[in-house]
Formats: structure tokens, C-alpha cells, sequence
């Protein structure tokens, strides 16, 4: 074996072993903490049963319309690319075995159930979610509002294009689903995995 070979695998090895010494285990990291998936931060909501639920702390889109006449998450657009765009990105980073599917109610703001719910595994945040993890979603250094996946009312009331939006500063509102918002991905992951703490 030539010494070029050797000093190149020990190199490599050097790299793996620095790489895995800077990895922790994500169970071991409390709500509100960072770590990485690819190049994005994603903030620790909780911590629960084995299973951690996470949000990015950055926009991963901007600009992105919710859809064109629906506040019905499950058809929109804003769907379509989420799994299309995202979710993919995220199963390369963990492995797709390590992305939970889960079932999320699209209850309305106002407690209506017309939207029912949906099974899937990369989504944006709800509406009682929104609330509950208020603190930990503020991020004013983004600079657009964004977007849940909570309609504001059902269809047969006024308003019923209105999609639950949250600003940077925390403050949640409606707006209409064919502007163009931003993009903050919620997913739940198998907390056993080992991850890079973020900034």
C-alpha cells in the first residue's frame, strides 16, 4: 500500500471519527435546543415517547402560495410541494425510516371540523400548536409571516379562504390563501438517532 493510500484513509478516518464526536443523540436535547438536518437548524418542541417534534428555526421556502380558492390544507398546493420539495430533502439527511408519519387535525381556528384530518410527515404547524409552542417559534430575524396548515373557519362560513398565519414576532393571524408566505417545516423523527447540535 503506498503512503499516499495510507495517509488518505487515515485522513478520512480522522474526519469520520471528528464528525461523529461532534453528534449527540437527539433524545438527549430539550425543547427549544438546535440541531441539524443538512444545512438548516431545527428547534426541539418536545420530547415524547421516543419521538421528537421539531420545526425549522429558518424559512427552508419563501414566497410559497398556500393554494389558488381552498383553506383545505390536504388539497392545497402548499402540500403538494411540501412533500414534494421537502420532505424529501429531510429522509435523505435522517433516513426515511426515521421520519414518523403521524395524524394531525385540521380543525378550524374556530373549532369546526369540516377539514377532518390528514396522515402525513412533513407539514406545516397547526393553529393549537402555534399556541402551545408560542415561545419557542418566535424568530424575528425571518422576514416574512408563514404559514400553518389551520384554516381560519370552515367553508361555509365567511372568512373561508383564510389560512391561520403566524409572524415573526409570535403573533398568530389570518390571511388569504393566495398569498404567498413563507415556509417553516414541522416533522417528527425517531429520537434515537444521532444529530448535529445547531447554533
Amino acid at each position: 500500500m503506498s503512503k499516499e493510500l495510507e495517509a488518505a484513509r487515515a485522513l478520512v478516518k480522522m474526519l469520520e471519527e471528528r464528525e461523529q464526536s461532534n453528534k449527540v443523540k437527539l433524545e438527549s436535547l430539550k425543547a427549544g435546543e438546535t440541531f441539524c438536518i443538512g444545512e438548516n437548524d431545527y428547534i426541539v418542541l418536545e420530547q415524547h415517547e421516543g419521538k421528537t417534534k421539531a420545526i425549522s428555526k429558518d424559512f427552508i421556502a419563501k414566497h410559497k402560495k398556500f393554494a389558488d380558492d381552498t383553506a383545505d390544507y390536504e388539497t392545497s398546493e402548499l402540500r403538494k410541494y411540501t412533500e414534494a420539495e421537502i420532505q424529501p430533502t429531510i429522509e435523505e439527511e435522517v433516513g426515511a425510516e426515521n421520519l414518523v408519519e403521524h395524524t394531525v387535525s385540521l380543525t378550524t381556528v374556530d373549532g369546526q371540523d369540516d377539514y377532518g384530518e390528514l396522515t402525513c410527515k412533513v407539514r406545516p404547524l397547526t393553529f393549537d400548536e402555534a399556541r402551545k409552542y408560542n415561545n419557542l417559534i418566535v424568530n424575528n430575524d425571518l422576514d416574512d409571516w408563514w404559514w400553518t396548515c389551520t384554516a381560519w373557519t370552515s367553508p361555509n362560513r365567511e372568512c373561508n379562504r383564510s389560512i391561520t398565519v403566524v409572524l415573526p414576532s409570535g403573533l398568530v393571524c389570518g390571511n388569504n390563501c393566495g398569498f404567498s408566505r413563507g415556509v417553516r417545516p414541522v416533522c417528527i423523527l425517531k429520537s434515537n438517532i444521532f444529530v448535529s447540535k445547531g447554533k
